[in-house]
């Protein structure tokens, strides 16, 4: 391949480093560099130049995926001649260290390293060097870590000037811990994309680079630089389902799996309390086949078949390279890329209500996954936005001012989130009526606030009045009738009436499994408040019973590793924690390991309850009870006496 000069005039805003980094090196790493080269240099071939690093300078790969010559100079002879400038200035010659090392820099002219590698695109390769008969032996006399010492700046000098000519510089370090790869991992990225394959050892060796980086980071004044982690799990080709499940997930008991482990990896770098790698993990997988290890797949893969590899690599890059964080959820990424695009597609107002629309998309997405603080930040905007443009009383502004009051609900700031509930639901009583499905949404919000902040006769009254809408306008065991009648039973609970709770909750309970279904997600909701509620009356088996039914069919319909099954593990292990009980001596054994089984005192206790001792009204404080020697009966377990005035 004919050397040519290079044209590259520097960019009108920087570009970015993205290190690629395996522990164990089985290809992979280097494969999705090149593939991710080729995808990003081709996205705008005229002008977006990709420079791609092999600094892997003990076993380079990248050269063999475009045919680049052997003797071409790249990395070591670029560094053997900053060395040698390094050689020539005065221990004082220049005090400051980042001056020194654009000095070397400039001396050393970095674009007689490089060379074009696609003539269809502005694809660059820096190679790992000449890889003549000396090359070995220079590799091993050449010190790096006596080159930091001299100049610490020169690497992350190094790293600012290629982004200044080139919009991605894609850097594959070498494997393991030396010192390469952590000069390539810890001082020249702004995003780090770690790989890790099936072994334990690689997944844990990955980790520790990348805590290594991070407190490298924080620690270094000079450093202290945005570090983005992508982490990628690579799958073996004829690995089954099952395999890659238990790999992701754990087993459930001893062993956890590679999400958990990553999730709290990034939690401790960033230092966040929770996070969810599930959609990031959902869509971020390769393949390891021995059939493109020595091929560009995104070159031999027809386009638009999704069953491939070269989609896998195309999906990373919907999170690398705008930097969305790992966290964020592929439907985030919709909405966030839906608001880069728009000023090309609106203009004036109605430009601003769309950010407004997606804005509050986004901080609904937020809520879903509990991150109030972020949902607020994108309500409130957006209902500024709306009251500004529609009015204070047109229904998305109502829609914002409720969408607000929620987040300022579940942050705590209970005084503002009624002020504003309770003037979305007087405008909603007077624009759409007091029957009107989002009226009655309104004032149970309403409810559920007064209730929190104490004002129990209020709370009551208005969910009364709401059930009493519903039953007359739905039926008593329309969906929304019984969610309702769940909200009122959960004031009964935190008001401190417990047999009233109880109650109110056995009849939902029968009312939910008859219409929706044993094993349906409200209906196991009501299980779990009406365990609590029984766990208060001092009756700790049936709590137990309650919420190891729970986990047991949330495990049979989602299986292991599903969130909802992780809810139900966690709320059982708190419930036999406050008892202080073992799962050995409770009903609740079985929720703490994988196997199903059939419950059958569950089934009897549900059995009775759907047949009430009277008849039952959803608004009527008088309803069926039955003693705690009834309920234990149905349960099959020995009666315990009540304590006395209870």
């Amino acid at each position: 391949m004919e050397t040519q000069p290079l044209l590259l005039p520097p960019l009108s805003d920087h570009g970015e480093v993205i290190t690629f980094y395996a522990y164990r090196n089985d290809g992979s790493r280097s494969a999705a560099l090149a593939n991710l080269a080729v995808l990003l240099a081709r996205r705008r071939a005229a002008y977006s130049p990709v420079l791609m690093i092999d600094w892997d300078l003990q076993a380079p790969a990248l050269q063999q995926y475009f045919a680049a010559p052997r003797n071409h100079p790249g990395v070591l002879e670029l560094f053997e001649a900053c060395a040698q400038q390094l050689a020539l200035h005065q221990p004082n010659g220049i005090c400051d260290d980042t001056l020194l090392a654009y000095e070397v820099l400039a001396a050393v002219d970095w674009e007689q390293y490089v060379l074009r590698v696609d003539e269809g695109s502005q694809l660059y390769l820096m190679p790992a060097g000449r890889l003549d008969e000396q090359y070995c032996e220079r590799l091993a006399a050449f010190d790096w870590e006596m080159l930091f010492r001299r100049c610490p700046a020169l690497f992350r000098c190094f790293a600012a000037q290629m982004a200044c000519h080139f919009r991605h510089i894609l850097v594959d370090a070498e494997s393991g811990h030396g010192d390469t790869a952590g000069l390539c991992t810890t001082l020249l990225p702004r995003k780090l994309v770690m790989l890790f394959g099936p072994e334990r050892a690689s997944l844990e060796g990955g980790c520790a680079m990348v805590r290594r980086a991070a407190s490298y980071r924080c620690s270094h004044e000079d450093e202290q630089r945005p570090l983005l982690v992508y982490p990628v799990a690579v799958q073996l080709e004829a690995d089954d389902a099952r395999l890659r499940s238990l790999r992701r997930h754990g087993d459930g008991l001893r062993h956890a799996g590679y999400q958990q482990e990553l999730e709290q990896l990034l939690a401790d770098c960033y230092g966040l309390r929770q996070l969810s790698l599930d959609s990031y993990c959902d869509e971020v997988q390769l393949q390891c086949s021995r059939d493109e290890a020595q091929q560009l797949a995104v070159q031999a893969t027809p386009e638009g078949d999704r069953h491939t590899l070269a989609r896998s690599y195309e999906t990373l890059l919907a999170w690398l390279e705008p930097g969305h964080y790992p966290w964020q959820s592929r439907t985030q990424l919709a909405v966030l890329d839906q608001l880069t695009l728009l000023p090309a597609q609106l203009a004036g107002n109605s430009l601003v209500l769309a950010q407004a629309r997606l804005q509050q998309e986004l901080g609904l997405l937020y809520g879903q996954q509990q991150r109030w603080h972020e949902a607020l930040a994108c309500f409130e905007p957006a209902l500024q936005v709306r009251q500004q443009l529609l009015g204070t009383e047109q229904s998305e502004t109502l829609a914002s001012k409720a969408a607000v009051a929620q987040a300022q609900f579940q942050l705590g700031q209970l005084e503002a989130a009624q002020i504003l509930q309770e003037c979305v639901a007087e405008a909603r009583i007077r624009l759409l009526g007091a029957d009107h499905p989002d009226t009655l949404a309104a004032r149970s919000a309403l409810a559920v606030t007064l209730g929190a902040r104490g004002c129990s006769q209020q709370a009551m009254l208005i969910y009364d009045e709401v059930l009493a809408v519903y039953g007359r306008v739905l039926g008593s065991q329309h969906r929304l009738t019984l969610a309702c009648r769940g909200e009122r039973a959960q004031q009964l609970f935190q008001q401190a009436e417990f047999e009233a709770a109880r109650s109110a909750q056995e009849q939902l309970l029968a009312d939910r499994k008859r219409c929706l279904g044993s094993e349906h997600a409200d209906t196991l909701d009501s299980r779990s408040a009406l365990a609590w509620t029984m766990l208060q009356l001092d009756e700790p088996d049936v709590a137990h019973s309650l919420l190891d039914a729970v986990l047991q069919i949330s495990i049979k319909r989602h299986g292991l590793h599903h969130a909802a099954v992780q809810q139900a593990r966690a709320a059982l292990t708190e419930m036999l924690k406050q008892t202080g009980s073992h799962a050995g001596q409770h009903p609740g054994q079985a929720d703490l390991v994988p196997e199903l089984r059939q419950d059958g005192a569950l089934d009897a206790y549900d059995e009775a309850l759907l047949q009430p001792l009277q008849p039952l009204h959803p608004l009527g404080p008088e309803v069926a009870q039955r003693t705690a020697e009834q309920l234990l009966a149905l349960d099959q377990l020995p009666a315990t006496p009540r304590p006395p005035g209870s």
